[in-house]
């Protein structure tokens, strides 16, 4: 049988026991270009969460030509959540899906998300849309 080494404590009975403390105490030492390695990656992760937060709180900003329409306010929001105010009063809200000259194509609309809506451009007396606080 194959002797032990000594063991202070008292605690090593067996090869098993002994080899296993042998390995914890004596695993390789991390290199000092690990070390130099692992803040370089730490830092640029804090970097790049940074970027990409900074980026998804960007704010659009609305912008007014002077041949602008309902239309085309409207053809540059698709994709977007707005508000549309119409003439009789009512407001209606949700996602454009889609512009065309005469008509608008609302889905998810507001509080009625599994509904859509087809709009006169005509009847359109205001459009809101959310630009910060996305």
């Amino acid at each position: 049988m194959k002797e032990l080494p000594d063991d202070p404590c008292g605690e090593l009975k067996t090869a098993a026991a002994w080899s296993m403390n042998y390995l914890l105490v004596n695993r390789p030492q991390i290199t000092q270009n690990a070390l130099i390695m692992k803040r370089y990656s730490l830092i640029f992760m804090v970097i790049l969460s940074a970027v990409i937060c900074a980026s998804s709180f960007a704010q659009d900003k609305a912008s007014l030509q002077s041949n602008a329409t309902v239309a085309t306010l409207l053809q540059g929001s698709v994709g977007k959540s707005v508000e549309l105010h119409l003439r009789s009063g009512e407001k209606m809200g949700g996602k454009v899906a889609q512009v065309t000259e005469n008509i608008v194509h609302l889905s998810n609309l507001t509080g009625a998300e599994y509904f859509e809506a087809f709009v006169d451009v005509k009847d359109i007396s205001a459009v809101v849309v959310r630009v910060a606080g996305k």
